[in-house]
Parts: structure tokens; sequence; C-alpha cells
């Protein structure tokens, strides 16, 4: 069966097709979340939770953008004022609100995640795509959480349908569903600006447009960024008296990750530190947070320029810890977070989380790199894919590289391991082609760097939380 931008589906690969198929998967997904929100939404906050929570509540009580007490731009704004507003509407501040909206908006990313696929590979694909994203382990437990990972990843996948289907067919809808998409992402994780300039770059390479059209269309791209991103970087600016963008928690972030009590294979522990010791308290607090940044960025730099060869072993480390086991969630049961829960249910849910991660990116990472040895007229999308993937373990490997940073990509490895179970005879078949030869490279270096986090990283810290050594 020919797909909708030129790969080949196996002919009974998959039988459900469709609307049909996706509703069924849509209410077993819903079953699955309303169980998930029945056993854990009362869980306390921690952490980030906090913080996005406090924020959240002063601005639905008409206080401003405020944390601790005090107007901040600690946190990129999208999330929090999205919480705020459904606490207007709700007429209460109880977490279970905005769990309950993420619980919605999860099965929202399920949709996009359908489209996307039958965009790139046709209507076999999309249903199994879709599955996967409806019953990922980790993401079930993160539509529980105060965090904004779950308003990220539905952006984000919208952000890649938008631009893969206007590589397709480059209308000016599509084109602006990307580009609001994308800014509400970096209105949510800042980190993501740069990937506009691959969308430039691969609008010109993925498409017939001439010159002209392809300038105008990058214009509106970029019009649209701007538009959504710069109101929130001027009141930024006025308020820390000095430049800054979206945030200002990503230059304590990049100096927590490059300085000398910085733990070698957990980098993000640096918040566990003494208190003398924590990033935010090495610069005099009567600072503002955008003057603190930049003292912080400076002073990571002069580290990175004093260590090089520390730092390169480092973000070796980090680029591994990106793709590390999906432990987040496990830590969090470990803690009691959850409640009281039997070391045989937390080990059946880390079986089950790190299963389905490993067969997800595996899987993904077959199917994509045998689409790039392939070619043909759906190669644009194909080298989107590739460049986030790349980008995102470039960013994070030099700051903190926690696994949670590639959350956002499960989306696209779930489009490609529906794609590799639906044409796995011609993988097969094909398994001593360069193409399946550079996936198994970077599969086995994936295996190395999983065994010694299991091995030398994290299994005495489990066994002993376990109370089984």
């Amino acid at each position: 069966m020919d797909t909708a931008l030129g790969g080949r589906t196996s002919v009974g690969a998959l039988r459900l097709e469709g609307p049909r198929a996706l509703l069924w998967i849509l209410a077993g997904g819903t079953l699955a979340r309303g169980l998930f929100f029945l056993l854990f939404h009362r869980m306390g906050l921690y952490t980030d939770e906090v913080q996005y929570q406090d924020i959240a509540v002063n601005l639905a009580q008409g206080h401003g953008f405020m944390m601790e007490g005090r107007l901040t731009s600690w946190r990129p704004p999208l999330y929090p004022f999205v919480l705020s507003l459904l606490y207007r509407i709700a007429g209460t501040t109880d977490p279970d609100v905005g769990r309950i909206f993420q619980l919605v908006l999860s099965l929202g990313t399920v949709v996009v995640v359908f489209l996307l696929a039958r965009t790139v590979f046709g209507s076999r694909v999309a249903p199994l795509a879709a599955g996967i994203m409806a019953f990922y382990p980790s993401l079930l437990f993160y539509n529980n959480h105060i965090l904004s990972e779950v308003l990220f990843i539905f952006l984000s996948a919208l952000t890649a349908y938008g631009f893969v289907a206007y590589l397709a067919r480059p209308r000016m809808s599509l084109l602006v569903l990307t580009g609001v998409s994308l800014g509400l992402s970096v209105l949510t994780r800042d980190i993501v600006w740069p990937t506009v300039a691959i969308m430039i770059a691969l609008m010109k390479y993925g498409t017939d447009l001439p010159w002209r059209r392809w300038a105008a269309h990058s214009a509106v791209l970029l019009a649209l960024l701007l538009a959504l991103t710069v109101p929130w970087v001027v009141r930024n600016t006025r308020l820390q008296g000095t430049f800054t963008l979206i945030a200002t928690n990503g230059g304590m972030v990049f100096l927590a990750g490059n300085y000398e009590y910085t733990p070698p294979d957990r980098p993000w522990r640096a918040n566990t530190l003494d208190p003398e010791y924590k990033v935010r308290y090495l610069f005099p607090q009567d600072l503002s947070e955008g003057v603190q940044q930049k003292l912080a960025v400076r002073r990571a730099l002069a580290f990175i320029a004093e260590h090089p060869w520390l730092t390169v072993r480092n973000g070796v480390i980090r680029a591994a810890n990106v793709w590390g086991l999906e432990r987040e969630t496990i830590g969090v049961f470990l803690k009691g977070t959850y409640g009281a829960v039997s070391s045989f249910a937390v080990l059946a849910v880390t079986l089950a989380i790190f299963a389905g991660y490993v067969l997800v990116v595996l899987g993904g990472l077959v199917a994509l790199c045998f689409a790039l040895g392939r070619g043909g007229p759906s190669m644009g999308a194909h080298l989107y894919f590739a460049a986030l993937i790349v980008f995102v373990t470039a960013v994070h490997a030099p700051v903190s590289g926690h696994p949670r940073y590639h959350l956002p990509l499960i989306p696209i490895f779930a489009v490609y391991a529906a794609q590799a179970w639906a044409i796995r005879r011609e993988l097969w078949t094909a398994r001593r082609t360069w193409p399946l030869r550079v996936a198994s490279v970077c599969a086995g270096l994936l295996a190395v760097a999983w065994l010694r986090e299991v091995l030398f990283v994290e299994l005495e810290r489990y066994l002993k939380a376990l109370g089984w050594a």
C-alpha cells in the first residue's frame, strides 16, 4: 500500500484503520487515564510542581506572575497562565483541575499523533502510532503531575504535524498552524526557539517553492513566532532591568551543570546540595533574576574554559542521560509520593516503563534510519525529525541531560515505531544495508549507556529503596 509521503507498508500488517480505530483507542485511553487519575490524583506537589502551582494561584487571584512573594520571570509563562485560567473557570485552585485538563489534552496528543503518522506513512500505520501514544507508560503517570510536560508534548506534536503537512502541501493555513504552535511551544519551554531555523531550511529543501515564495513563507513563520514571544520578552526585560528572553531559570540550570560541585552522573541532583553550594545562592539575592542569570552563564562558561576535557567527558555522559531509561516516575514511587505501594508493584511499573521506552525508541530508530536511507518525497519530513533528535541531544548535553528531556520526542518515535512494525519483514530483508547498520550502531550505544546506568549508577540505590539490599 502506498503511503501519504511515498513509503510502503506491508498489506495486512495492521487491521484497524481510520477514524473508527482511533475512536476505540481514545476510548481505551480515556479509561486508562481515568484509572490513573483515581489512583494517584491526591498525591502532594513536589519540586517544580510547587513553583508552577504558586505562580498559577497568584495569577488566578489577580496578583500577577509571582513566585515566592515577588514578580518573577523564573518560569516560561504559558503553562502557569493555562493553569490559572482553569482555576478561574473552576472557581478553585485544586490541582485536580489541572490534572483533569491534562488528561483530556493528552488524548488530544493521541489524535495529533494519528494525523502525523497518517501524513507521513499512511492510514495503516496511524492507528498503531496512536495506540502507542495512548498507552505509553511514563506519559500516563505524567498526566497527574502539575508540570509542563503534557502541554509541551501536545504543542510539540502539533508543531510537527503542522510542519510535515506543510511540507507535503505548502498551504498558508498549515504554515500558520506551525507558526502558532511553535510560538506557544516556546512560551512553554523556551529551549525550542532555534528550531525555526531548521524549519526555514527544510521549507526550501522539502518543497518546490520558488525562492520568492519561500522567502515570504519564511517571513510569515518568523513573524508568527515573534508576535507570540516578543511581548513576554519585553515584559521580562523591563522587570529584570536587563535583556531577558522567555525565562530566567536557564542560566542557573546551565551553571548547576557546569561548576565544581556538579554530580558527574546525575547532574540534575545539584538541587539537593547543601544551601551554601546551591547555585541560586551563589549571587547576591538583591540582584534581579535577569542579572543573576547573566552572572551564572559567565561563571559556567569560565568553568568550561578552565576544564575543557572534563566538560567533554560530562557532555558525553549527559548526552547518554538524555536518552537514559525513564526513571523519574520510578523515583517518585520510591519516595512514597504515590502513597504506600508494594515493592513488587514498583518492580512491575519499572519493567513496564523500561520495556515501553526501549521498544518504542529502538523501533523508531530503526524505521527512521531506514527511511533516511531510502530518500524519496518524504525526505524533508524524515530530515526534520532527525534534526529534532540531534537538536534535543545537543542543547541538553551541556546542561543537565535529564531523561525527561526526550519525552517531547516520544510522539515522533511512536510514529516510526509503528512503521517499523508495519514493515518488519522488509526491515529484516534489509538488515545488512547501511541504514540498518547505522541503526544497529546507535542501538548498541544506547544499550551500553542503559547497562552502565542500571548496573553502575542506579541499581544499588534502587535495591536499597525497595529494601532488597
